[in-house]
């Protein structure tokens, strides 16, 4: 059952995401606490929730405010979650993996495989893509063992992205509906290899190749976010 501070803070999650709050916005618990006819005790805990995500700032005498995230800042958290995932990689190797572990991953890569070099990539393939790949990485975090590791590698995957025309959700797993079908194949291949060192049990190259993998895909999405941020500015 959903408490009411969890369904407040499910509520201003939302609500940064979207945008509502712009960046560098105040929040005010007294007024949050009107707008969602709550008493201010749950706008508070929520408030600390969302500043331990990383989605809100604090400043003394000002409050909690909504965090600003930059082009360049959105790049330099995937080396952070290179950093965080690689380690992840390294600990799921080492620790080894049972027999239903193994089998959900070799299904995993086996239809992962099968949309790549599929004859159809359509948005439906591609959908099925992201599922898989989300399942991926989040195995992977499981099979490490380690809750504060997972939940700092989830503080970089959903931030609000301030532009020049104002905030996007940045979802770093989404992202990648960006790419061309030759950077999913070699996302996969990189799969593939990071699966065979955990298989292996060597986390050194577990953790080198998913640690490439990350940085790979931030120099890719960096230049993605520099184009758009580019067109953004000739529009009208």
């Amino acid at each position: 059952m959903v408490t009411r501070t969890e369904a407040v803070t499910r509520s201003l999650r939302q609500r940064v995401l979207e945008g509502t709050y712009a960046p560098g916005a105040r929040l005010n618990e007294m007024a949050l606490a009107e707008s969602l006819s709550v008493s201010r005790t749950p706008i508070r805990a929520a408030l600390g929730v969302l500043f331990a995500e990383g989605l809100l700032d604090y400043e003394p005498n000002c409050g909690y405010v909504v965090r600003s995230l930059s082009l360049s800042e959105a790049v330099h958290i995937y080396t952070v979650r290179a950093t965080l995932e690689g380690l992840a990689a390294r600990l799921a190797a080492e620790a080894g993996l049972d027999a239903p572990q193994r089998q959900a991953m070799r299904d995993n890569l086996d239809e992962m495989r099968g949309l790549v070099l599929g004859e159809r990539w359509e948005e439906a393939q591609q959908r099925r893509w992201g599922e898989l790949n989300r399942a991926f990485h989040a195995l992977i975090c499981a099979l490490a063992g380690n809750g504060y590791l997972t939940a700092s590698i989830q503080r970089t995957l959903v931030l609000p992205l301030l532009t020049e025309r104002g905030v996007k959700t940045f979802e770093a797993q989404r992202a990648v509906i960006w790419w061309d079908r030759s950077d999913y194949r070699r996302a996969y291949e990189d799969h593939r290899d990071i699966g065979e060192a955990i298989f292996a049990r060597q986390g050194s190259r577990a953790e080198a190749v998913m640690r490439e993998h990350i940085d790979r895909a931030g120099r890719l999405i960096g230049r993605k976010l520099a184009i758009r941020s580019e067109e953004e500015l000739a529009l009208p």
